[in-house]
């Protein structure tokens, strides 16, 4: 079952060829194969001869193109997901399960993705593959997933699993967002605050100062600069904001940049417990769900790998993955992490010993989903104190750029 399964994950190419038959028939197909030498000795094998072979380039397809610009709320896909489940265990087949939830679907979107998705499997495809054409929808976790129970045998308990992935990542994002209206609330209403004085304040009394002939304090004198640059210069000021956003986002699409970025968050305080627990719990639920279903070790970390959020904990799951392959235990190979807890890895190793792994990995993850959701609770706690740390700060500076002249005219005037 294992040597079948991993022939079925093996990302092997496909190349497009032209051959002729013992009777003389030419005929295209597409083949899969590790090299051309393959092909040749396969085509040999059944008398068949190869007229021209070169690598499968899949044509551009409008539809599908369009279909990575369809956006869907992550509650849609978690009902669409419990639904099926529900009409797959009623023992109603796929195709049917899918031609009766496209009208219960709450968008448009969504039913045209049910429906064209329907179409594809009818014209031969998998399921996998026809969801695979909408990566903005359908991640890589639930593609591969699907994959795998479609191989196993097991797609509606799979698909159950999925339900609460997605279900869960609801929840805690949904957490979050609570905890965080408060402080971008302030911070806004911080900007907005800085901005009214630097424009409308801050140059009264720099004519003030100017007229009283003062020295001026390095505060002082950075918001006179800065109140100056936004009333003469404002459209600078807007389009330096604009391309600083920009930046950033095109910074974090790129690879190095996004690395970097999400090694700031593994650093971040208060937010670094959250990412770091929440990568372990989906690393080891991922995990479970695939040796279980008897997925090899080795592509069971890869299809891990690739389905993780954070790509530097995903960077360390493939050193490790080589180190499997090299013979190496996995809890020994997770360990040259600095991510996972020393407890956790031991309970990975009594599990490779016991055999038992499957069993230890649900544990390990039913273990972080309780502690993910206890630092997603205290989430606001945590926070409230920075925030009345930058408020502070803020009314800090404010204080010193408008007071320190006016304690030095004060002084003049006394003497």
């Amino acid at each position: 079952m294992r040597i079948v399964l991993e022939r079925e994950f093996l990302n092997v190419p496909k190349f497009e060829c032209k051959l002729i038959s013992d009777e003389g028939i030419v005929h295209d197909t597409i083949i899969d194969a590790r090299s051309k030498f393959e092909i040749f000795e396969e085509m040999e094998s059944k008398n068949e001869m190869v007229l021209s072979v070169k690598k499968f380039k899949k044509p551009f397809n409008l539809e599908e193109w369009m279909n990575s610009f369809q956006k869907i709320k992550p509650q849609e896909l978690e009902n669409f997901t419990s639904q099926l489940v529900v009409m797959l265990g009623a023992g109603v087949p796929l195709m049917g399960s899918l031609e009766s939830i496209i009208e219960q679907a709450e968008s448009q979107n969504m039913q045209k993705i049910i429906r064209d998705t329907v179409k594809k499997i009818e014209r031969g495809l998998t399921f996998s593959q026809a969801l695979a054409d909408y990566p903005k929808v359908f991640s890589n976790l639930y593609v591969n997933m699907v994959k795998v129970g479609e191989a196993t045998g097991v797609l509606e308990k799979i698909l159950d699993h999925l339900s609460s992935f997605i279900r869960h990542d609801i929840e805690v994002r949904r957490k979050i967002k609570s905890a965080m209206r408060y402080p971008i609330i302030v911070v806004c209403v911080l900007i907005l605050a800085f901005t009214g004085a630097i424009i409308f304040i801050i140059p009264k009394f720099a004519t003030m100062f100017k007229s009283a002939g003062v020295a001026l304090p390095l505060p002082t004198q950075i918001m006179i600069g800065l109140s100056d640059f936004f009333i003469g210069y404002w459209w600078a000021a807007i389009l330096i904001f604009a391309t600083s956003i920009y930046a950033f986002k095109f910074s974090v699409s790129t690879p190095k940049g996004l690395y970097i970025f999400d090694t700031i968050k593994l650093k971040f305080p208060v937010f670094k417990d959250i990412i770091l627990k929440s990568s372990v719990a989906r690393f080891a639920h991922i995990l479970e769900t695939l040796n279980r279903s008897g997925i090899q070790i080795i592509k069971a970390l890869e299809i891990t790998e690739n389905t993780l959020e954070n790509v530097v904990i995903a960077k360390g799951i493939r050193a490790a993955k080589d180190m499997v392959e090299e013979g190496i235990p996995l809890a020994e190979a997770l360990g040259h992490m600095p991510y996972f807890p020393p407890m956790t890895l031991k309970m990975i190793s009594v599990g490779e010993q016991s055999g038992a792994l499957d069993k230890m990995l649900l544990n390990i993850a039913r273990q972080y989903d309780i502690e993910v959701d206890g630092k997603v609770e205290g989430l606001s706690s945590a926070i409230e104190p920075l925030m009345t740390i930058v408020i502070g700060v803020f009314l800090l500076i404010f204080a010193m750029g408008i007071f320190l002249p006016m304690w030095n005219m004060t002084q003049l005037t006394n003497q």
